[in-house]
């Protein structure tokens, strides 16, 4: 996974970003082409989604299209990796874990492992260190030529991450797309009230999602976001940590996805899995952090394909009050984690 710092106005970045990452980006577009299906329907609809990222998010706009000169692309190819259609019917086997500490020896912890398909076809992954003129410093962990994929933390000590779900409900192209939306306020939040203010603020438009907030100062919850809308889900009990998963948990929202109950098996076991972990009396500290993230078992954490359906791809721990990340490439139970602050 390369590492890069960019920093200046939004086109700047996106320059900068392009000219680092220029194989990268290269490789994923080759890698994974546009479906000759949907490239009709596509070309049909951005002019929407332009205009909607004009008018919410022009920064955004202007550092994908620098992305596109600093990579020597075409623009509508990172166009379309930052704005991709969703099937009717989403499969979503391979999933990610989400998991927050909201206090311990190490202050709140936010930990996630990254899970995608198998070994030989995933896509090429990035961390970007982002200071915008305008905006708070922030690590982004994402796939080359995508703006964001909403897991990271800034210097604020914000961190954010989540798990792909889906959304029966209608959406429209005028929507602003979440993702984009998320990394935007990522750069402009400085607390979990701000972030869910900031993304219930306009409806979304994407595959649905369920993320995991946490800030330097503790307050954890669980965003539940099948597009248009968006569902906090804030810790139960005396429980004050929390947790997501590739289902939503929020009771209204169960039947809110695109998946039958076939298709949540080892997302609703790795739901039960955390719901006794996080009971247990543990330190809650970066150690037990990093053993989640290992956990091996039924079901696992850190995935190795077969039953477990997916492979794990990288792994990331947030520090808030450190505001440092630690991240690795790889299996977190096979590698050892680097660092980077903010």
């Amino acid at each position: 996974m390369k590492l890069v710092e960019v920093s200046g106005d939004a086109k700047a970045i996106g320059r900068a970003t392009g000219e680092a990452l220029r194989d990268e980006i290269r490789d994923h577009l080759e890698r994974f082409p546009q479906r000759e299906h949907e490239k009709s329907e596509w070309s049909r609809r951005l002019p929407a989604f332009l205009d909607t990222l004009k008018a919410h998010l022009p920064e955004v706009l202007a550092e994908m299209d620098a992305t596109a000169e600093g990579a020597g692309v075409p623009v509508e190819e990172i166009y379309r990796l930052n704005l991709p259609l969703y099937p009717n019917s989403l499969v979503v086997d391979e999933g990610c874990t989400n998991v927050a500490f909201a206090d311990g020896p190490d202050g709140p912890v936010w930990g996630k492992n990254n899970d995608g398909g198998k070994p030989h076809n995933r896509r090429p992954p990035c961390a970007r260190v982002v200071k915008r003129d305008d905006a708070i410093p922030n690590v982004v962990f994402t796939f080359c030529g995508m703006v964001a994929t909403t897991d990271g933390m800034n210097a604020e000590g914000l961190a954010v991450g989540h798990s792909s779900v889906g959304s029966v409900f209608q959406q429209s192209d005028r929507h602003v797309p979440i993702r984009p939306w998320a990394y935007e306020a990522m750069l402009a939040c400085r607390t979990t009230e701000e972030f869910v203010r900031f993304m219930a603020s306009r409806p979304t438009r994407g595959k649905g999602y369920s993320m995991v907030c946490v800030d330097r100062k503790g307050v954890a919850c669980s965003v539940e976001a099948p597009c248009p809308i968006v569902q906090v889900r804030r810790p139960e009990g005396d429980v004050p940590h929390t947790y997501c998963v590739n289902c939503y948990l929020s009771r209204p929202l169960t039947e809110a996805d695109r998946r039958k109950p076939e298709g949540k098996v080892n997302a609703l076991s790795r739901s039960r899995f955390f719901q006794g972990k996080l009971a247990e009396p543990l330190d809650f500290s970066v150690a037990d952090m990093k053993a989640i993230l290992r956990h091996h078992g039924d079901p696992s954490i850190c995935r190795h394909g077969g039953k477990d359906l997916s492979f794990t791809e990288y792994s990331m721990i947030g520090l808030p009050q450190e505001r440092r990340v630690l991240y690795l490439d790889g299996s977190p139970c096979e590698k050892k984690y680097l660092a980077v602050g903010l």
